[in-house]
């Protein structure tokens, strides 16, 4: 009798650890990690690099560490069309990417990097942000990339070991281009030898004589050092420079609703201080920077380039898909005869 009593205390207790168990509150689980990978070409110094870093100080507060930024600055990763090929694939979230090697997988940007498009960077911006930037931005969804903005930038020139005063001076020079249709125009309007390759090869092919000079902002020549082989600086402010952030579609779609409206928001938050704080900065003291560092700054009238690159508009915009369209209504946009 007292072992039968036993096993029923006992069974007794056991069923009420089973059904203690069984009304137990579930433990709340911790959410999971989201590594997001932001990914440029230019040096760790550049703003590009900076307002990354910006970008993952903002969205690692505001996440609570849930989503954790990687930054991969110095083509790390590969060169753009690396990285835009990785945000095809999700396998690289984010990027900086300029609209030349963009051109690549959405052919209609091309257009807008033709020589001589834009007066200035306000009548630059006010396009790409305006209808016609989102109509061409809705083009980046198609190939798996979404935009998030445009830095407001600057424009790019000539560097070399001899100085470009007239357009007669670039006759026969091989310079380096992005794999740029529009940019490549440019300079086969001018009379000069376009050459794309890789940025990173570019320090030595200069040294080397492969080709004879390139093109890019101020702040970028001087970054990259390629100042120190190729000694002067001609201001022909032949294109601006459009460059966007970009991120992942695949990776877009795939984060949770909260945690995108986080990441996008500190994105443009970034974008803007990139914009207003680290660009100024930085493009202010570049050509005090070259002179410093032995460059020689030619300011050439650029009256000549201009009109002989604006004649070959037309001709270029035939290379591009609907390009003839989009050259005009560009032009009425800005209010410019073709």
């Amino acid at each position: 009798m007292k072992k039968a009593k036993m096993y029923l205390s006992f069974l007794l207790v056991a069923l009420i650890l089973v059904l203690g168990a069984e009304t137990k509150a579930p433990e709340a689980q911790t959410p999971k990690k989201i590594v997001l990978k932001i990914a440029h070409v230019v040096d760790p110094s550049h703003h590009y690099e900076l307002a990354a870093k910006e970008f993952k100080k903002k969205v690692e507060e505001k996440t609570k560490g849930q989503v954790v930024v990687e930054t991969y600055p110095n083509s790390q990763l590969g060169n753009e069309r690396a990285i835009l090929e990785g945000l095809q694939m999700g396998s690289i979230q984010m990027g900086i990417i300029t609209s030349g090697a963009l051109s690549g997988f959405v052919p209609e940007f091309a257009i807008l990097d033709m020589g001589y498009l834009f007066k200035d960077e306000a009548e630059a911006m006010k396009i790409l942000n305006g209808p016609i930037g989102q109509e061409f931005s809705q083009k980046m969804l198609k190939v798996g990339i979404r935009d998030i903005g445009t830095l407001k930038y600057s424009y790019r020139s000539v560097y070399a070991n001899k100085a470009i005063n007239t357009p007669a001076d670039l006759k026969g020079m091989k310079i380096r281009t992005m794999e740029n249709p529009a940019h490549m125009a440019i300079f086969k309007a001018l009379g000069a030898s376009p050459t794309p390759m890789a940025y990173g090869e570019l320090y030595t092919a200069i040294q080397q004589k492969v080709v004879d000079g390139a093109e890019n902002l101020p702040d970028l020549y001087f970054n990259s050092k390629h100042f120190e082989v190729a000694k002067v600086y001609s201001l022909t402010n032949h294109v601006f420079c459009i460059v966007k952030w970009m991120i992942s579609e695949e990776t877009y779609k795939k984060l949770p609703a909260d945690v995108r409206t986080i990441v996008m928001d500190c994105a443009k938050e970034a974008l803007k201080w990139e914009n207003e704080v680290s660009i100024p900065q930085q493009m202010s003291g570049a050509l005090g920077k070259l002179e410093k560092g032995g460059v020689k700054i030619v300011r050439p009238d650029i009256q000549p380039f201009r009109a002989i690159v604006k004649n070959s508009w037309s001709e270029t915009a035939k290379k591009f898909p609907n390009g003839e369209a989009n050259l005009k209504m560009l032009a009425e946009a800005i209010g410019v005869k073709l």
